[in-house]
């Protein structure tokens, strides 16, 4: 039973009363008369005033729960905004097994940090309605593999690809960027894959379609095909990532570690 209809019983009961002593004891009407005016006051005020606070207390309600229920589209928002940052950070941080299956121990917790710090509603749920919010992190790691899986295939990219094909594909992603790029397709190629030029600019890569991370080799190689083709650039290019060795080695020798929707970047 609500504060409302419980205050009205009381309220009931006590003009049950007081009409009874009322017929008792005549002398007492006009003080009678006047504590039932004073008691229907207050009855009628507070089931009022009870009234009044549901139904702000429910309007809050309504609305945390439709701020809640647009978080979804929010931080789909901020990922799509954000989505080279983002696929830049998975590519650093997801790796994968000899089998292929994939730890984001690494990518779901900076992931999480970066959503939070990025939207609005969260931080507006937390001041004005004291509300602390728990996401499922897995869908969203969902949407960003579906949007990169959608980058790839505007790149023509295939899962399918096997090493020479991805060689090429990589030097046609130069070319399209504006490079003189070639694959260099000999065993004599000196660690380098492609080689491109750009206003002066020499470039070496390694393209490496491996299903995990790659690792210290692919960075040595490029490192020594910089020397060998007088380069100014040197880069690593894979579509699963690198280890962490590669990365440390990688920026010992300032060498470039990139995904192929990257190409585009360099400059």
């Amino acid at each position: 039973m609500g504060n409302g209809a419980g205050a009205f019983l009381w309220g009931a009961f006590i003009v049950f009363i007081i009409i009874s002593f009322a017929i008792e004891f005549s002398l007492f009407r006009w003080f009678i008369v006047i504590c039932l005016i004073v008691v229907i006051y207050q009855v009628y005020f507070g089931i009022k005033e009870q009234n009044e606070k549901d139904k702000i207390e429910a309007q809050t309600e309504r609305e945390k729960n439709k701020l809640i229920d647009e978080l979804p589209n929010e931080f789909q928002g901020i990922i799509e905004k954000n989505i080279k940052i983002v696929a830049s950070a998975y590519r650093r941080s997801v790796t994968s097994n000899a089998f292929g299956k994939k730890n984001y121990e690494k990518f779901s917790p900076q992931l999480e940090e970066y959503i939070r710090d990025n939207s609005k509603l969260i931080k507006r749920l937390d001041e004005e309605y004291f509300t602390n919010i728990d996401f499922n992190i897995s869908d969203l790691i969902k949407f960003i593999e579906l949007k990169l899986e959608k980058m790839d295939k505007d790149l023509n990219y295939s899962e399918d690809m096997d090493p020479y094909e991805y060689e090429h594909f990589c030097a046609n992603e130069f070319k399209k960027n504006g490079w003189d790029a070639n694959a260099t397709q000999g065993s004599s190629d000196q660690g380098v894959d492609v080689i491109a030029y750009k206003d002066g600019v020499t470039l070496v890569g390694q393209c490496k379609k491996y299903k995990r991370a790659v690792g210290n080799k692919a960075v040595q190689e490029v490192v020594a095909g910089i020397k060998f083709y007088d380069a100014s650039i040197g880069i690593v290019i894979a579509p699963n990532g690198f280890t962490k060795s590669a990365n440390a080695l990688a920026e010992a020798n300032d060498i470039k570690l990139i995904h192929h929707s990257e190409i585009k970047n360099i400059n």
